[in-house]
């Protein structure tokens, strides 16, 4: 079934709207070490910034729109997709080696779909169209190993710090927290017109959420996100 897009807000959601300072400040432990041999090993690109420090490192959600704010180059989409990775999959890394592995197996062709991508971030096109560049029409990924899940997180992420965002994660965790609202919806591999109606979902939910607000703030729509994602 679609989402149903008329869903009312749930208590869970306004009763924890956590605020932009908690959804930035959201940090994971990366262990940069095993990163950078991992890199090395297949000739990929080396990790820049707080990463490329030896040992255990904590990155926020703040440190990768960073990376999402610098020139589109194919270097700097490299850094982008590690640190959106790294901050997905946190100290385990479950699979590393083999996402590695994929992102290797032709780096041009990576570089390119990653700055088509995020090109397409930046110029405001529609979800599904932006969503298009890294995931096919079946909803499969097309760099090997770098799935839909972890496609959201980098258009997310690719977005920078200065702009409200309209592109979100949309993970297993997420879409298992919005049962009750898209029940039977499939835990991974969306197609682009269904992570289209996701974003426009979070965003009307945002915008119920700064209604009941009375104008005291905006919402930004990724508190939604973080609120379902931290669901109890």
């Amino acid at each position: 079934m679609p989402i149903a897009a008329d869903a009312p807000l749930p208590s869970y959601v306004s009763g924890f709207l956590p605020g932009e300072e908690t959804v930035m400040g959201h940090s994971i432990q990366v262990d940069g070490s095993r990163w950078q041999k991992a890199l090395a090993a297949r000739g990929l690109p080396a990790l820049e910034g707080a990463l490329e420090a030896p040992g255990l490192t904590r990155v926020s959600r703040r440190d990768v729109f960073d990376i999402g704010a610098r020139d589109i180059t194919p270097e700097n989409a490299f850094q982008l997709l590690y640190y959106s990775l790294a901050w997905g999959l946190g100290r385990k890394a479950p699979y590393l080696h083999q996402r590695l592995d994929g992102l290797a197996e032709n780096q041009d062709r990576t570089a390119e779909l990653l700055a088509d991508a995020w090109t397409a971030v930046r110029s405001g096109e529609p979800a599904e169209d932006v969503y298009s560049n890294l995931t096919t029409t079946g909803g499969k990924g097309r760099i090997a190993y770098f799935g839909p899940a972890f496609s959201t997180k980098f258009l997310y992420f690719a977005q920078g710090p200065g702009v409200p965002p309209r592109y979100f994660i949309l993970d297993e965790v997420v879409v298992t927290n919005l049962h009750e609202v898209w029940p039977g919806a499939p835990t991974a591999g969306w197609y682009p017109d269904t992570y289209g109606r996701y974003c426009t979902f979070i965003s009307r939910w945002a915008d119920l959420a700064s209604d009941e607000l009375n104008g005291e703030r905006k919402v930004r729509a990724d508190e939604i996100e973080y609120a379902v994602f931290h669901r109890k």
